[in-house]
């Protein structure tokens, strides 16, 4: 059974983090309430270094998203919803980061903390590195045959994009580092990262523009958890 002190302590960090988030509509009301569910979940089943990870990730993409939204607005790119994400994108890209989380409190093992850092820094690459992408003075070429495509085309990417997209994955292993995680972790996010964020541009491309019901959240839930299968192929190299 949870100590309650755990799961109050939990809540508090959540709510300081995700009231003021929800008021300056980083998140809706359905993304503060599944905020909870990730933040509280990855708390109470690990400790607060893999709780920074997601935070990190959160922080960075509602960064992205924010950063010069009126420029991303006039080209028709921006976030609906002034930015603020649901509980679908929440869990889109927080649901194998949450299912690692548990996995470790449950089982323990190595190999679930090195699948949560690939799969958050590969959420972090995509969300954060592709708000910055839209940036892009050049129009971006479709990641499947490179032709040159409209900004905000799915599967679209940018040389100013791929670069965000990598330096967005190898903070995340910094960070793990910085947290006392060996120098390993540093490339296993950064190349995790990449190619999930990769990844997610190809399903993006294909699955996603032929396929009425696969939606973007579904891109961003199978392109984690890819991410996350990379960095335990990469750490057992």
């Amino acid at each position: 059974m949870m100590d309650p002190v755990h799961i109050l302590t939990a809540f508090a960090i959540c709510s300081i983090i995700g009231i003021p988030s929800y008021k300056m509509n980083v998140v809706d009301f359905s993304g503060l309430l599944s905020g909870y569910v990730v933040g509280m979940g990855v708390i109470l089943f690990t400790d607060l270094k893999w709780f920074i990870l997601i935070f990190m990730f959160f922080f960075l993409s509602g960064a992205a998203t924010k950063y010069k939204y009126d420029k991303k607005k006039k080209k028709g790119v921006a976030q609906e919803k002034k930015g603020a994400r649901g509980y679908l994108n929440v869990f889109g890209n927080g649901l194998v980061a949450l299912s690692l989380a548990i996995l470790e409190g449950i089982v323990g093992g190595k190999i679930f903390f090195i699948g949560y850092v690939a799969s958050v820094a590969t959420a972090t690459a995509d969300t954060a590195g592709g708000e910055i992408g839209r940036l892009s003075k050049k129009n971006p070429r479709l990641i499947t045959n490179l032709k040159e495509v409209p900004t905000g085309t799915e599967g679209a990417v940018s040389l100013l994009g791929e670069a965000a997209e990598f330096l967005m994955a190898l903070f995340i292993g910094i960070v793990a580092f910085i947290m006392g995680y060996g120098y390993d972790i540093i490339i296993i996010a950064a190349s995790a990262g990449f190619i999930g964020a990769n990844i997610d541009s190809i399903i993006g491309a294909t699955l996603e523009t032929k396929m009425e019901w696969w939606g973007n959240n579904w891109t961003n839930f199978t392109s984690t958890l890819i991410g996350a299968f990379a960095g335990i192929v990469i750490y057992s190299l």
